[in-house]
Parts: C-alpha cells; sequence; structure tokens
C-alpha cells in the first residue's frame, strides 16, 4: 500500500471498448428469468436454494483476471 493511502489499490476498470460479455439484458420478475447479453436463457432462483442457473452461467463463463 504504497500509494499514501491505507485502502488498498483498485483493479483497472474494464476498457470502455470492451463491453460486458454476461450481465442482464432482460429480467422477468414474476417468472424469475434472466436473458444474457450473450443470448443465454435462464432462471434466476432455484427451488431447493442451491446454485441458480444464473450464477451457474456467469461462473462458467468468467474469465481469469488480466
Amino acid at each position: 500500500m504504497s500509494n499514501g493511502t491505507m485502502r488498498p489499490p483498485r483493479p483497472a476498470a474494464t476498457p470502455v471498448n470492451e463491453p460486458l460479455k454476461h450481465v442482464i439484458a432482460e429480467y422477468k420478475h414474476q417468472a424469475q428469468t434472466i436473458t444474457c447479453v450473450c443470448g443465454w436463457h435462464g432462471k434466476s432462483s432455484s427451488p431447493d436454494g442451491r446454485t441458480s442457473e444464473w450464477t451457474a452461467h456467469l461462473a462458467a463463463n468468467r474469465t481469469k483476471p488480466r
């Protein structure tokens, strides 16, 4: 933490010219469904409390930090 503050350095922001690949494009509350900007469509909730389809989609498509 040599930046003169007690805060850790912030990670670099996503470059402006690179659009986010896995963000919610549409959410339907009653149906609890999500459409991702990549075209994926699935549930945002899980009846048994486990990982939702949306969370699994994000985890499967997570990229490593640069």
